[in-house]
């Protein structure tokens, strides 16, 4: 693990913004952010959806990133597959079974910097089960808009195997195969907001 001071280069502190504190809390801004994910479909195809929402935010200790912290929240009947019948099933209870389980949860326990690449290592709760994940962020440098607000870009990837969730549901295909796959692609494209420029925003649950 990379402890160096590069690793502050992450998230300098702007100009004129005071005493130089390592500490700096950014939350996501759920409006200018996307959470997508995709899996295998009937043996050559992708299904693709995306949550509409979520949020969370970025504790970053430029000091010690070690002890930095990630926190997100997903609505899972926020759901969308571009197919209203799958989404209802995805919803059920043979899936997400949203009205037992209305929202999934990730808490960070490591992070590690490795460069400009973020590693966090964290818990995902979902459906009732938790599970250790991992999640590659990369975060690009921070700068102000035009209402002089600091802002960053990040992505963020992932992987997760749906049997590991109780995600059971599935039909094999009179060809051959399964109707649906168990790893789950997850990508979160995201513009965050430092919080102390915030103000009232979305990003907050």
């Amino acid at each position: 693990m990379n402890t160096d001071n590069s690793s502050a280069s992450l998230f300098p502190v702007p100009a004129g913004r005071g005493d130089g504190a390592t500490q700096q809390e950014w939350l996501i801004d759920v409006q200018r952010s996307t959470l997508d994910f995709s899996l295998r479909h009937i043996v050559v195809h992708r299904i693709h959806g995306r949550f509409d929402s979520w949020g969370g935010s970025l504790f970053f200790d430029r000091a010690q990133p070690s002890q930095s912290s990630l926190e997100l929240w997903v609505d899972l009947a926020s759901i969308t597959t571009g197919d209203d019948e799958r989404d209802a099933h995805v919803r059920s209870a043979e899936f997400l079974d949203v009205k037992r389980f209305p929202r999934a949860f990730f808490h960070s326990n490591l992070v590690e910097v490795r460069g400009s690449d973020v590693i966090v290592n964290g818990r995902l709760e979902l459906r009732g089960v938790v599970h250790d994940v991992q999640v590659n962020v990369e975060i690009g440098a921070p700068a102000p808009d035009g209402d002089g607000r600091v802002r960053a870009p990040a992505t963020a990837r992932a992987t997760i195997n749906r049997q590991s969730f109780g995600l059971h549901w599935n039909q094999d295909l009179d060809v051959g195969g399964i109707v649906v796959g168990d790893e789950i692609d997850i990508r979160a494209t995201v513009e965050m907001v430092r919080a102390d420029d915030a103000g009232p925003s979305p990003a907050r649950p």
